[in-house]
């Protein structure tokens, strides 16, 4: 890769492989204890299929967090910042509106649930600070960004955009009006775990939605991977503990067919990008120098 490539800045680098650490111990709780959150979570999880949707969630954090951390050239690793940036900050806000089932942990008897509520802390207070500064030093990276060699095809990045704008007003629902968003939703919630949710819907619409801006199939394997993985693991999570959700409600119909989606779109995506031509190795070579050809038997001799 030529030194005139914009690269990664070192400290997102950082925050990236913290995030890793993080989010994947939290897929490993929530998806394996899923129902002993009371202790081994940063707070308690009453509703089991919540809880092993979150993991889902964790598990595509994990992956996107882990294939961009290694990513020099800075386009191929950006799709996951804003998307990452938004559900640190969120999250964080969302913890301190409804610190009560976290104070709970603080206090408990146990000094393995204490832990979960002190990293949990940590963990949304180090890295919204990290990434904000990471962001700002990012701009004033040197450098060019290599060009787009082969484009998105005009239906994928129309999908992408349709479903990602789509997650965004969804977990901004979520967000924004927990209480209006409990009596819709398909299986129950609380304003915690309502917000917390729409977090995770917010950070998984501006990855697909900034896939689809970069346009360029090179530029999509660390969105593709995770959109790979969601949708499986989600539905999984979803079959696991059926009996938690009210199949009549048309919202989890729309859910399944978002998950759908994102699994298809991944998968296709993924296959792109491993195939994806490196933006310089695909131009054309220097053209070679021409042979010097016989002697002009005409042309004068020089002597020394």
């Amino acid at each position: 890769m030529p030194n005139d490539v914009r690269h990664t800045h070192w400290l997102i680098k950082l925050m990236l492989i913290v995030g890793f650490g993080f989010v994947t111990f939290d897929f490993i709780e929530l998806t394996f204890l899923t129902r002993r959150t009371d202790e081994f979570f940063s707070w308690t999880i009453q509703i089991a299929v919540t809880a092993a949707v979150f993991g889902s969630f964790y598990l595509a954090a994990s992956l996107i967090t882990l294939s961009a951390f290694p990513q020099r050239a800075w386009v191929r690793a950006r799709s996951a910042v804003p998307g990452t940036y938004a559900l640190v900050v969120l999250i964080e806000l969302a913890t301190l509106y409804n610190f009560g089932p976290f104070r709970e942990h603080l206090h408990a008897a146990r000094g393995i649930t204490n832990f979960e509520f002190w990293l949990w802390i940590g963990a949304y207070t180090v890295e919204p600070i990290g990434l904000t500064i990471g962001m700002l030093l990012q701009r004033k990276m040197p450098g060019v960004d290599p060009p787009t060699i082969e484009p998105l095809p005009a239906w994928w990045r129309n999908c992408a955009w349709v479903g990602g704008v789509g997650a965004v007003v969804v977990g901004a629902f979520l967000f924004l009006l927990p209480q209006a968003a409990i009596n819709i939703w398909s299986w129950p919630l609380n304003r915690l775990t309502a917000q917390v949710l729409g977090s995770w819907f917010v950070a998984s619409g501006l990855v697909m939605a900034w896939a689809a801006h970069e346009n360029d199939k090179w530029r999509l394997l660390v969105p593709a991977l995770g959109f790979t993985v969601l949708g499986p693991v989600q539905l999984i999570a979803i079959a696991r503990f059926s009996d938690d959700i009210d199949f009549g409600n048309l919202q989890i119909w729309g859910h399944l067919a978002f998950l759908v989606g994102v699994t298809v779109l991944g998968v296709i995506g993924l296959v792109w990008a491993l195939k994806a031509k490196h933006p310089y190795a695909a131009e054309a070579p220097p053209m070679p120098v021409a042979a010097a050809g016989p002697p002009d038997p005409g042309a004068p001799a020089f002597t020394a």
